[in-house]
């Protein structure tokens, strides 16, 4: 398997920040943007672009586009490589094992669900959960927040697609409203942003279509753009993992794995959690190696919380708890599919994330400097 680079990862890129603003770090930092930090711009724009892996820029964008022309070298994401894990990871300082975000759809053994964290839906049910916000299940403190608590003179802003109230519906309109900030006035402005693509658009069509790379054209053209209307300011663009083009298993297809089950597969379709009556454990793991042994690395629940993937620092409370008796970790382009009787069908992407390849784990660091 491979594992995260815990001394050159994501992490580490927020720990930087928090260094610099004067907020004791959680974590080790990356001494090359420690580096660009010390040059003392007094606008920092920290921007995430959703699925940018190393992948994807190198195989798309010429040496003499934007992103490849400032892109400083890769790092490391978290595990799971995936939105949840990873986009928590860089706004609270902290790895999935401190955090506990651990993927998109974790199971909930206080109202028996398996639920879409960002949604509070059920996943396989598409139902609403009610009044229970399964979120706050697992607060943090972002690093914004610490920053500005230690730094008053520093004005934050969020820039945000539309799925927050007020949000943007483009990344045109990101771009401008970034350029419009750092234009507004002459103090110190901390600026984190984020856009839904290149992820969205991978899912969609794959990592090779030519969608894909016209989708990161655009976004290269806009930055460049933007990069030409900002003043004294670093501008630090990473992603919080890369996507692989997959295959799905429908475990429904497998009825003595299917029987095995106490709830539905939980957390993501690359790193899924399996919850095992305990009579069936031995069974379902012989069975499932015999099945899927060359795709997934199957894992005891002792076993992978031992294994130190999840990160360092000290285990939140719901780790324990969405973690099931075996985890299978994709280790190839497999992913698991799963439907519930009068479920809701999911749609089949064509790439994902959330497994152990390198694809997914190595992302960009992409650093420019504006006078």
């Amino acid at each position: 398997m491979l594992f995260p680079d815990f001394k050159n990862n994501i992490v580490s890129l927020s720990n930087s920040l928090l260094r610099y603003y004067g907020v004791k770090p959680f974590h080790n930092t990356l001494p090359v943007l420690d580096r660009a930090l010390a040059c003392g711009k007094k606008n920092i724009v920290f921007m995430i672009l959703d699925g940018l892996g190393e992948n994807i820029l190198c195989r798309h964008l010429g040496k003499q586009s934007f992103l490849r022309r400032h892109h400083i070298g890769g790092i490391s994401s978290v595990f799971p490589p995936t939105t949840t894990a990873a986009t928590t990871s860089f706004h609270s300082g902290l790895y999935p094992l401190e955090h506990g975000w651990l993927g998109w759809m974790p199971y909930f053994k206080q109202i028996n669900r398996v639920v879409e964290i960002f949604l509070n839906k059920d996943y396989y049910t598409g139902e609403d959960i009610g009044s229970l916000k399964v979120s706050d299940l697992l607060p943090y403190r972002t690093i914004y927040e610490q920053i500005i608590q230690q730094n008053s003179s520093v004005k934050y802003h969020q820039v945000f697609p539309d799925f927050i109230p007020g949000g943007a519906k483009s990344f045109a309109e990101i771009c401008k409203r970034i350029s419009d900030i750092v234009a507004k006035d002459n103090s110190p402005k901390l600026i984190s942003a984020y856009w839904i693509d290149p992820d969205n658009t991978q899912h969609e069509t794959g990592i090779n279509s030519q969608k894909t790379k016209d989708v990161l054209a655009s976004i290269d053209k806009q930055l460049q753009s933007l990069s030409q209307e900002l003043h004294d300011t670093l501008l630090i663009i990473s992603a919080d993992h890369g996507l692989i083009d997959v295959d799905a298993i429908f475990i429904n297809d497998y009825p003595e794995l299917v029987d095995c089950l106490i709830v539905p597969p939980s957390l993501e379709q690359r790193f899924a959690s399996f919850f095992i009556h305990k009579n069936k454990q031995p069974f379902f793991y012989q069975r499932f190696n015999e099945l899927f042994g060359e795709y997934f690395v199957l894992l005891s629940k002792q076993d992978f919380l031992q294994s130190g993937l999840l990160g360092e620092g000290p285990q939140h409370k719901m780790v324990n708890e969405f973690i099931g008796d075996f985890v299978a970790i994709a280790i190839s382009n497999k992913c698991i599919s799963y439907l519930e009787p009068n479920g809701v069908k999911q749609d089949a992407l064509i790439a994902h994330h959330a497994g152990l390849t390198v694809e997914e784990l190595n992302v960009p660091l992409i650093l420019f400097q504006a006078d």
